[in-house]
């Protein structure tokens, strides 16, 4: 359900992404009047549907990853070692993500975007969103992992 809520939503920015790109060309070269809103909302949409197609690769495990050390190890010692990985990785959205993107939105609540006039803590809120979604799969993962290795010992 979360990853089916995450694609849904990312898929609906992309698909605004390209319309607006479409937008901003018929804007620029048919009617020579380019439109002032579309590169403003363009950058926003691809940092969030950037940061939510992270999220999804997490829990998806079809991140980018040296896999070279956990291919050759198997059984109890590759587990330790992807739970290790994962702890590093929430390590890293607890503090980057979560911690510092809740700092980001806290600063800028009170600052417009030129153009737009969208807060610009509504633009960063996607870092703690996308913190909480990596969070939230690797400790189902770690989990998932446990369950595998206690069919595997009993």
């Amino acid at each position: 359900m979360l990853d089916r809520g995450i694609l849904f939503v990312a898929s609906s920015l992309l698909i605004i992404l390209v319309l607006g790109a479409l937008w901003q060309v018929f804007t620029r070269y048919v009617l020579n009047n380019p439109s002032t809103f579309t590169n403003e909302l363009l950058g926003f949409l691809l940092v969030w549907t950037s940061l939510l197609g992270a999220s999804y690769a997490f829990g998806a495990n079809k991140h980018l990853a040296l896999t070279f050390v956990t291919n050759k190890l198997t059984g109890t010692r590759g587990m330790i070692i992807t739970v290790i990985n994962d702890i590093f990785v929430i390590f890293f959205a607890v503090v980057i993500l979560l911690k510092g993107g809740m700092e980001a939105v806290n600063m800028t609540m009170s600052q417009t975007t030129p153009i737009l006039g969208v807060q610009k803590g509504i633009v960063y809120s996607i870092l703690p969103i996308s913190g909480v979604l990596i969070i939230l799969y690797k400790l189902l993962g770690i989990k998932e992992y446990k369950k595998i290795s206690q069919e595997e010992g009993g």
